[in-house]
């Protein structure tokens, strides 16, 4: 049977009460075959993991694991609880580290490099390096990664306020060569407060197309990029904090991992207004199989969340990404054009 969710409603939402979870849970048919049971957990080899982010391919049963320790990559198919290192650490491509993930319409994969200064691109069938793109900026913290429906791609910088982009025409061909990271929005006197440590972290295009939301890690907010205008504007959540780390989102309902503070081990779920500029917070997803989670990916109807841990003394072992249950009545998709991140298997 299915984990099933406990579902908190905060208490600034009234008496909503609960949203009860089936007694068992279906599993949606896949674009790769026919539905089946999956594995409540998928289990990371090694004690050193510290698993930072996660890509799911939706045209293939597998879904991609980041390690925070040495770059490595782990693989996991969708069916089976097991996974495997899919692409140790590499020093020769810089890969000392690897954070945030996604994998696009054309089956590369794209990984954050966080302290490196490094975005990697790589094959998925071959495991080959496409292409290196390095920032010029000293201390730098390359976070998370976001793709839009043109094929173009951002990425945060937790210690740089610098949001980047590699246009969809950069990704084509690739022979491993390094190119500079180029920036797209300088985030200097705009409504995000920087501070010492963790700013921006997770990142997520909107399901219109026309915004990025970006998490605030340190201030527990949520931002909204304009991609037309290059403007930035604050997220009024009335009231709620939300110290995000890994965002999803599917329609109107946002999903923020958080593993800090009085929501950590909890994935909150909001709903956004029509502009992505309010945001409503619904309740919070927990479960005790959830230790210090950083970010999650769709699969089908559940999310797929990564169990990081860092900074644990004594970590929760084997690392492991656990899945939440689906069929929870969550509202579904709703006009507009679906991002990358909602391409759903």
């Amino acid at each position: 049977m299915r984990r099933l969710l406990a579902i908190l409603i905060v208490p600034v939402l009234g008496a909503l009460g609960a949203v009860p979870a089936p007694a068992s849970a279906s599993v949606p048919t896949s674009a790769f075959g026919a539905p089946g049971p999956r594995p409540d957990s998928y289990v990371l080899a090694g004690d050193d993991a510290y698993p930072e982010g996660i890509a799911r391919d939706p045209r293939s049963p597998y879904f991609y694991v980041s390690s925070l320790t040495d770059g490595r990559i782990y693989r996991g198919d969708v069916r089976s609880p097991r996974t495997t290192v899919w692409l140790p650490g590499n020093a020769a491509d810089g890969r000392t580290t690897a954070g945030g993930m996604k994998v696009d319409h054309r089956g590369r994969l794209i990984v954050a490099g966080g302290g490196t200064g490094y975005v990697w691109v790589y094959d998925t069938r071959t495991g080959a390096l496409l292409h290196r793109f390095a920032t010029a900026a000293p201390n730098s913290m390359l976070n998370d990664v976001a793709l839009t429906a043109n094929g173009d791609v951002y990425v945060t910088d937790s210690f740089q306020p610098t949001l980047y982009r590699i246009p969809a025409a950069d990704l084509r061909g690739g022979t491993g060569t390094t190119r500079p990271l180029p920036t797209f929005l300088d985030l200097r006197g705009t409504s995000i407060e920087w501070n010492a440590g963790f700013n921006l972290n997770g990142l997520v295009a909107t399901h219109d197309q026309r915004h990025l939301i970006v998490a605030d890690y340190n201030d527990g907010a949520l931002h909204r990029i304009d991609l037309r205008r290059r403007t930035v504007r604050a997220i009024d959540l009335g009231g709620a904090t939300v110290h995000g780390d890994g965002l999803l989102v599917r329609g109107r309902t946002l999903y923020v991992v958080s593993n800090i503070d009085g929501n950590g081990n909890t994935v909150n779920v909001l709903r956004l207004n029509r502009r992505a500029d309010q945001a409503r917070l619904l309740g919070r997803l927990t479960d005790p199989a959830l230790h210090g989670p950083s970010t999650a990916a769709f699969d089908g109807r559940d999310l797929l969340v990564v169990n990081f841990q860092y900074g644990a003394e004594n970590p929760v072992l084997p690392y492991t990404v656990v899945r939440l249950g689906a069929g929870l009545a969550w509202p579904p998709v709703s006009g507009g054009r679906t991002t990358s991140d909602d391409r759903l298997s």
